[in-house]
């Protein structure tokens, strides 16, 4: 599967990622979903900064 924009696929994976660490790290339901959700959000937020502060260095 190939996506025109590297947004789509970083947040695809960045979902399965955190899905299966959630998964394995946590044991009960709630915990999951929460830690699954903050570890989706640092990695969404950290990969568009650093994307931002690569692209300053590009031009």
């Amino acid at each position: 599967m190939i996506f025109k924009s590297h947004i789509i696929s970083m947040i695809l994976y960045s979902g399965f990622v955190c899905i299966v660490l959630a998964l394995i790290r946590r044991e009960e339901i709630k915990e999951q979903i929460k830690y699954g959700l903050f570890l989706f959000l640092i990695m969404v937020v950290g990969a568009l900064l650093f994307g931002w502060f690569m692209y300053l260095f590009a031009i």
